[in-house]
Order: structure tokens, then sequence, then C-alpha cells
């Protein structure tokens, strides 16, 4: 009885727009006051689970991103990708997709990328006559891969709570990744050509390697990281500060681009945003705890188990219930509640968990852009002063897109699973 009290006030909260954090530790008190277990012993299960050396990456991987965005990098990444694509029909749509590659091998944070180097690729596509609600959508759909290229904050989260290596889910993102922007790049050129979209110049060669020269020290960032991950010099959690601290010296020293006053002030703000995901961490290691001593991954694995699924269809069930929970629910929310819940049956259906962690990631970023709380969708709307409802209206083939892809990966496991698998031996 205490459970269900337990969930439902939980859910009842939360869809009243009680915020994450009071939402849950209601619940999670009431459920201790009913049950007459000390209160102390939650606020031990809340410190212990904060206590964690892999969550230790998180804040300075927001460090990194939000030193990029401050400095000069983004403009130079930009220029270059400009060089690169931007002659291709429809330009500009393409460079912002390439930008947001790029980006995320600095970053792992769509609203990172949609805040700062997205916006300035938005802003670039407008000024050459592109409409205002496709340059949205082209950004928002194209930051959501910065979260899945490594290096990635959802991956390393997932990582914490699912005990799964981060090494072996950086390069497993790798190709999805990859092969979602390759979607939206074939989706643009095509629109670009119905629509008659501008194309830049293409640019000569010379003019390629010096945009790539004053870029190269920025881009060869993720193969410093994944090298040095797979090389043994640092452990994954090492490497974003190595990012944090490779970051500072491109734009404090080397670029001169950043002062140290500001460079204090975006400290303040990543410390802010930090804490937020931690107080996240220890409210539902509480929530997390309670679900264990009740057994709910054991009874929702018996639960499936007496559907008799196949392992397709168990993936399919899943996908459509992460896709709708994703677009409701944040997405640090999901991975510390939902994915204890499910990685019994996961197991239990023979899955990698590696790969099932790059279909979850996947799914939950598409949740981002997805109505009706899409958090990207009001991110994008509120900086590019466009409504939501007309980002919407050019977004949906682009979501189809990127759904698409999301089949292709649940299913064809290779494409997940080849890169870790070929380099563990």
């Amino acid at each position: 009885m205490t459970i269900t009290l337990f969930f439902v006030l939980t859910l009842v909260l939360v869809l009243l727009g009680c915020p994450i954090v009071p939402a849950f530790l209601t619940g999670s008190f009431v459920y201790f006051f009913m049950n007459d277990l000390s209160i102390f012993h939650a606020m031990k299960i809340m410190f212990n689970g904060t206590l964690s050396f892999t969550l230790l990456a998180v804040p300075f991987f927001i460090l990194a991103a939000q030193i990029m965005n401050h400095g000069k990098i983004t403009f130079r990444m930009f220029d270059f990708a400009n060089k690169l694509v931007g002659h291709f029909p429809g330009g500009l749509s393409h460079v912002n997709i390439l930008t947001s590659i790029i980006f995320s091998g600095m970053s792992g944070s769509a609203m990172a990328d949609t805040s700062g180097v997205g916006a300035m690729s938005a802003r670039a596509m407008m000024e050459k006559g592109f409409s205002r609600p496709f340059s949205a959508a082209v950004t928002i759909s194209s930051a959501i891969i910065g979260p899945i290229i490594p290096p990635s904050i959802p991956i390393v989260i997932y990582a914490w709570v699912a005990d799964v290596s981060v090494a072996s889910l950086f390069l497993a993102a790798i190709v999805p990744g990859l092969t979602m922007g390759v979607s939206l790049f074939i989706y643009c050129w095509a629109i670009a050509i119905k629509r008659n979209y501008p194309r830049e110049d293409r640019a000569e060669f010379s003019e390629i390697f010096v945009a790539l020269r004053k870029s190269f020290l920025a881009l060869i960032t993720p193969v410093i990281l994944i090298g040095g991950i797979y090389s043994g010099i640092f452990t994954p959690t090492e490497s974003a500060a190595v990012a944090s601290l490779y970051a500072i010296a491109l734009t404090l020293v080397y670029e001169r681009s950043l002062s140290p006053s500001r460079l204090f002030r975006i400290g303040i703000e990543v410390t802010k945003l930090s804490a937020n995901i931690l107080i996240i961490a220890a409210t539902v290691s509480l929530f997390s705890w309670i679900v264990a001593v009740e057994e709910i991954p054991q009874l929702f694995t018996q639960f499936i188990n007496r559907m008799e699924l196949s392992r397709p269809a168990f993936l399919l069930v899943v996908n459509v219930m992460l896709l709708v929970s994703g677009c409701i629910l944040p997405t640090q929310v999901m991975l510390f509640v939902f994915i204890p819940i499910m990685m019994p049956a996961v197991i239990s259906f023979g899955i990698d968990p590696v790969h099932f962690g790059i279909v979850a990631i996947v799914n939950l970023m598409i949740g981002l852009n997805t109505p009706p709380f899409g958090l990207q969708l009001f991110v994008a709307s509120g900086v590019l002063k466009v409504s939501v409802r007309d980002i919407l209206k050019e977004s949906w083939p682009m979501l189809i897109c990127l759904m698409v892809v999301l089949l292709l990966i649940t299913y064809i496991e290779p494409l997940v699973m080849f890169l870790p698998r070929f380099l563990s031996y």
C-alpha cells in the first residue's frame, strides 16, 4: 500500500507542475514516515548517492562547453564547416549540422549547443534568407547529436547508473551520432532544392586549409580524449578534467579570447548547473533505494516475462516508453529512475547494456525535441524569437529522420557495437 501511495503521490505532483526535486522528495519522505524509517537514514542515502568518481565528469564537461561557447573557438569551427560544406544546396543548414557534430566532441550538452554555437549558426542562416522556423528546427535537430557523440554527459550518467564502461559507451555512440547527422544532411539537401535555399560560394582548397589550421587545436579535442582513454593515459572521468584544462588553455592562453574575470563568472554559472544535476542525483538516489527495497525491477522483469514478448517486441515497447516519457521528464531523471528498473529485464533478454544505453540515450535526446514538453523547443523559441508551433511545423520531418535512425540502431546491433568490440580485441 505504501509503495502505491509513494508512486501515485510523486506522479501527481509531477503532473501538477511541481519541480522534480520537491516532488520526488515528498513522495520519498512520505514513504519513510509511513514505514517508520529514520529520516537520517534517508539523508545518508542521498549523500552517498553523490559520492561517485564517474559523476565528477559532469561538471568538467559542462565547464568545457561553456568555455568553448564564450571564447572564439566556436567561430573558428563555424568558419571551417562553412568552407567545407557551405557550397552544397542549402549550404548554411549543412554548416549548422556539421558545426554541431564538431562541437559535440567538446561539450556533450544539447542545451550548450542550442544556446551557443547553434544559435550563431541559426542567425547566420536567417541573414542569408532561410526562414526563422526552419533555422530553429535545424538547430534543435542537430543539437541533440551533441549528447550522443562523445564526450557526453548523459552517457556518463548512464554508465554510473548501469555500472557500464564509459569508454565502451563513448565508442558505441560514434556511429549512431554520425548516422543521425547524415540523415539530417540528406533531408536539408532535399528541402533546400525544393525551396531554392541559397548556398555559399565554393571555397578554394587554400581557404579550407587556412580554416582547418585555425581550428585544428579545437578539432582534435575528441581525438585527445578518446585516444587518452584507450591508451591508458587517463580514465574517462579524468578526460573530462583534461577537456576543461584544454579549453582553458586554448581560450585563455593561446587565443586570449577569454579574460580571467570572465572565466570566474563562467565558473559560477557552471557551479549552479552542476549543483542542479547533483541535487537530482541525490534525490533520485533515495527514490532508487525505495524502488530497490520494494523489488520493483524484479517485478517489472516478471511482468515483461509474463507478456511473453520477443526480444524485438521488448525493444519496441521500451522505445515507445522512453520516447513518451522523455518528452515529459528531464533526461537526468529518466536515466536515474527508469534505467535501474529496466536493467534486469534488459539483461534477461540478452541485450548488451552498452547497446541498450545508446538506444535509450538516443530516445531521450529525441524526446527533447518532441511536443508537448520538449525542452529544446522552448530553448530555441526563447533564443531565436520564434513560436514553438512554427518550429514544430518545420521540425517534424527531421524528427522522423531521427526516429528512422533510432530504429536502425535498435535492430541492427553492429551499428552500435562494432567499434567497442573491434577495439576490445
